[in-house]
């Protein structure tokens, strides 16, 4: 087992002890399930989880080559016997800036935390990689409000306008979708949460904005 997955392990251990010593209401996170990089026998696995919700209109579509060719993008949350259960992606804007993508779980695994284990190793791979800014576009608001994530506006993010355009140019239906954002910094294995910057106060329109 590589160093970075039997980090991840031991962090679904010390999420299984502190469950059992509190009387949380989040899901239990089995100490078999682990978070590890992808590899390129995953790619069907990765396709059939992701291919459920892109039909549904909750994530943007990806095909197999799409996902072949990102591959090191990704992490996949395994149980024991190997199976990939869940499955997120890190689209790299900039070399500080990048978007959670592709979070997605199986639907035989569903609420067993497996969704948050996978935007975890996603915020490892970014911190192994020194960015120190994330953001998503979900239709998942209280999922990623609950991993430490604010409301932002995808207004902020010029890139991932310019990629929706040439989605909507090639006949891609662009759902709208809730834009959050997290500030994070590394220090070797410690994360940092990073001050917001202050902004002046600005008024929003409460719709969510196009994902």
């Amino acid at each position: 087992m590589s160093t970075y997955a039997f980090t991840m392990h031991k962090v679904a251990q010390t999420a299984t002890r502190r469950a059992r010593n509190t009387a949380s209401a989040r899901p239990h996170l089995s100490a078999t399930h682990v978070v590890r990089p992808a590899h390129a026998g995953d790619v069907a696995a990765i396709h059939a989880i992701v291919r459920r919700y892109s039909a549904q209109g909750a994530l943007l579509p990806r095909t197999r080559l799409d996902i072949q060719a990102a591959i090191a993008d990704y992490v996949v949350v395994v149980d024991d016997n190997r199976r990939v259960l869940a499955c997120a992606a890190l689209s790299v804007y900039s070399a500080s800036l990048a978007e959670v993508s592709s979070v997605a779980v199986a639907r035989s695994a569903q609420g067993q935390g497996l969704g948050s284990m996978a935007v975890r190793g996603i915020e490892g791979l970014a911190r192994d990689r020194g960015i120190t800014e994330l953001f998503a576009m979900t239709t998942a608001e209280a999922f990623f409000e609950s991993l430490g994530y604010q409301r932002s506006s995808v207004e902020e993010y010029p890139e991932k306008l310019a990629r929706y355009e040439l989605l909507r140019a090639a006949g891609v239906n662009v759902v709208e979708r809730a834009c959050y954002r997290k500030l994070i910094a590394w220090t070797g294995r410690v994360r940092i949460p990073l001050a917001e910057p202050q902004q002046p106060a600005r008024r929003r329109s409460a719709r969510q904005t196009a994902g």
